[in-house]
């Protein structure tokens, strides 16, 4: 097999990194929310929204796919990719309840 052979497998594996690399801290950030579930920070969630939508155009939209080197994913893949992604949310909440945060100690101060 030639190395150009090898390049063209690679091809479906790069743009399927691509959206779980992304999707995936995607999903930290709504993970690592202090109040999971809350609207409290309603521009967080149009932030992750809106880079969701550009991932999702970088992989189907074929200027994109040009400039990006990506090419359209199939369906399998693409359900691959978003259970995947879903995973950096799972891990974040759980996190959270295996090892909640806590305040940090006093540091007992030294009186003369």
């Amino acid at each position: 097999m030639s190395l150009l052979g090898l390049v063209g497998i690679l091809d479906p594996l790069r743009s399927t990194s691509k959206v779980v690399l992304g999707a995936t801290q995607l999903g930290v950030a709504l993970g690592s929310r202090a109040r999971p579930g809350s609207l409290a920070n309603p521009f967080l969630l149009v932030a992750v929204g809106a880079a969701l939508s550009l991932q999702a155009a970088g992989v189907c939209l074929p200027a994109l796919q040009t400039l990006l080197g990506t090419e359209p994913l199939p369906l399998v893949d693409l359900a691959i990719a978003c259970t995947l992604s879903g995973l950096g949310h799972v891990v974040m909440r759980l996190q959270a309840r295996l090892w909640p945060e806590r305040p940090p100690r006093a540091v007992p101060s030294m009186s003369c």
